[in-house]
């Protein structure tokens, strides 16, 4: 029997180890977790920002909106109305009433027609429909008793051109200028001629600063109906005059009680040449 335990053969070698290599250090993503977390909170920022204006601009649009139709709740209204005019079975008085909004719609019309031309245009214009509220008492002056007519501004047309006190215009631009005026006057009660006056108000400067302007009152125009058997009499006139810039045009009547305040009857205006 042999024995292995001890022997004097040396030992096998030991077959060399497998040299495996050290693992791969982990890549550092600090960085990229910031740039991550940086990109949701803005976009979440954006998406926020984003929805606080358009909810404010929707807001203000609704209110521009309400704004528009509370302006022009008027003008609707009167459209509205017109369309119902548009009816075979009307009474007098309806039919009177329709009368009168057709006024008014043309008025507003030609009011729309000036402002969106006034751009374009270069002259200036004034057509004065007068007013049919209280007129201020008359006064005394060179002609007797002088009644000065006012105008509704709602119901005319101004271009370029300046109302004092609803009852004057002011020149802006210097240049000849065709002034009109028509003034309808019931005679019923009346005995002398009715007449319709264009006086022409000048402004001339002192030389001493302290002093307010002296004013020149002039008769621009003048005309007269007289009393027939007709109810009503039309008194009309119109010229071309020169005019500079700050003067001041307006119409007077002997007596506020013969006046037709209608506004097709009696108006006013002038228009640059």
């Amino acid at each position: 029997m042999i024995n292995t335990f001890h022997t004097s053969l040396p030992p096998p070698p030991v077959p060399p180890r497998m040299i495996h290599g050290r693992p791969e250090p982990r890549k550092n993503h600090t960085g990229l977790l910031w740039f991550v977390s940086v990109v949701l909170v803005l976009h979440i920022l954006l998406t926020f920002v984003g929805f606080i204006y358009l909810f404010y601009k929707g807001n203000q649009a609704s209110l521009q909106g309400g704004e528009f139709h509370e302006k022009y709740l008027d003008d609707f209204l009167i459209l509205k109305r017109l369309q119902k005019c548009d009816d075979d079975q009307l009474d007098d008085q309806s039919l009177l009433d329709c009368k009168r909004l057709l006024d008014t719609f043309r008025n507003v019309m030609a009011k729309a027609i000036a402002m969106l031309t006034a751009e374009q245009f270069h002259g200036a214009l004034a057509h004065m429909s007068v007013s049919n509220t209280r007129q201020k008492p008359c006064t005394g002056g060179k002609d007797k008793t002088m009644c000065v007519l006012e105008w509704n501004a709602e119901h005319s047309v101004m271009v370029n051109v300046d109302t004092v006190k609803d009852s004057r215009i002011t020149i802006q631009y210097p240049g000849y200028y065709y002034v009109y005026s028509q003034v309808t006057f019931s005679i019923n009660n009346s005995n002398e001629p009715l007449k319709n006056t264009i006086r022409h108000v000048k402004r001339k400067d002192n030389t001493n600063k302290y002093l307010s302007p002296e004013e020149s009152d002039e008769i621009l125009l003048s005309t007269y109906c007289a009393p027939k058997s007709m109810p009503f009499c039309t008194a009309s006139q119109g010229g071309v005059f020169k005019l500079e810039q700050g003067e001041e045009l307006y119409v007077s009547v002997n007596n506020l009680s013969w006046v037709s305040y209608d506004w097709n009857s009696t108006f006013f205006g002038l228009y640059k040449l």
